[in-house]
């Protein structure tokens, strides 16, 4: 019995959280920004989830509430720990893999996180006999000097190879820029105008990007987590509604946010430097820094789906999806912190 039919015999109910979809899936990277979505996504089809974990358990305890009681199962595992990996893949028929680091850290460097786990895990999913295994990327860039000097692209493609040799017929979802609470995208922009007074460009504003929500790609992981046999070695491009010039993302920003500052185009190169030193993660001081250098080489690249998709390509319109458009509601959902004048100053004034 193949693994779509086996889910679709075990699948009752109306489809929501209380219902059966099918599906057992193991979710890496479950309490990050996409994670998150994409066990609601699951959970909310009555999808049993298992959300492997490192560090603090209180962490993932939140993602136990997206689905029926006892089907959110967090799970301890250590990526260096082959015995964990296994434990946590071993009760699902479908293996899910987004874990990614914007910037290297002391634990773990972008090869290690791009490419090393992904193979760690296609391996493990292999061994146990999984039916199924879906892994994130993103969309590549043209070829360009900001791109060759990328360590984040370059072990993101590696990443893909590095799981196509272990699992073969794996999904490979490519992502272009996300936007949602909590991003690294919009967030940072409206974070600048209210404490900057200014939104920093890296290059000239003129770079392509292609802004998708992170709710419609968590759709589109399930999806390819659902139907084993229709996305059996397939490749998948989600980006958002609009392709638009970074410097009109900008404009949106400053409207969203009631804050006429101004938008200032730095040199790539000089953009690297300065956040070389203010985006370098520090313990204490800079946990969690809101911008890396990868991130301004990303931003300066550009990144959005060419025209017309390859052949056996497939795209949000293939699956029934609709992107909504950054620059709507959900984007402003995003920046209504950072209002001028408090995040309910749309309620009194327009301009």
């Amino acid at each position: 019995m193949s693994g779509s039919t086996a889910m679709r015999a075990l699948t009752r109910g109306h489809g929501g959280r209380a219902s059966v979809s099918g599906v057992t899936a193991s979710v890496f990277g479950g309490t990050g920004f996409l994670g998150r979505y994409v066990v609601n996504a699951l959970g909310r089809i009555g999808s049993q989830v298992v959300t492997p974990y490192r560090g603090d358990e209180l962490e993932s305890r939140r993602l136990r509430l997206m689905g029926d009681l006892g089907q959110i199962v967090p799970m301890p595992f250590e990526l260096r720990d082959a015995a964990s990996v296994g434990r946590a893949v071993a009760p699902s028929s479908v293996v899910i893999n987004l874990i990614g680091k914007a910037y290297p850290t002391r634990y773990y460097t972008l090869e290690q996180a791009h490419v090393d786990a992904p193979r760690t895990l296609a391996r493990a999913a292999a061994e146990a006999g999984a039916a199924h295994f879906v892994h994130v990327s993103t969309v590549a860039p043209p070829p360009s000097a900001v791109v060759g000097r990328s360590e984040w692209f370059r072990t993101k493609a590696a990443g893909e190879t590095a799981v196509r040799e272990e699992f073969p017929t794996a999904t490979i979802v490519r992502v272009t820029e996300m936007f949602g609470a909590e991003d690294r995208f919009l967030t940072r922009m409206g974070e600048w105008t209210a404490k900057y007074r200014a939104v920093f460009m890296a290059g000239d504003g003129t770079a392509p990007v292609q802004p998708v929500h992170v709710r419609d790609v968590a759709a589109a992981v399930a999806t390819a987590a659902r139907d084993v046999e229709g996305f059996r070695g397939r490749d998948v491009e989600v980006g958002g509604a609009d392709v638009v010039p970074l410097a009109e993302v900008v404009e949106f920003v400053k409207a969203a946010t009631k804050r006429d500052v101004p938008a200032v185009a730095v040199p790539t190169m000089v953009m690297e430097a300065a956040v070389g030193l203010t985006g370098k993660r520090l313990p204490f001081v800079n946990a969690t820094p809101r911008w890396s250098v990868e991130d301004v080489r990303r931003e300066a690249a550009g990144v959005a789906l060419s025209t017309t998709p390859a052949e056996g390509v497939l795209r949000l319109s293939d699956m029934g999806i609709v992107p909504v458009t950054y620059d709507g509601e959900f984007g402003e959902e995003v920046l209504r912190r950072f209002h001028k004048g408090g995040d309910r100053s749309a309620l009194f004034y327009t301009h």
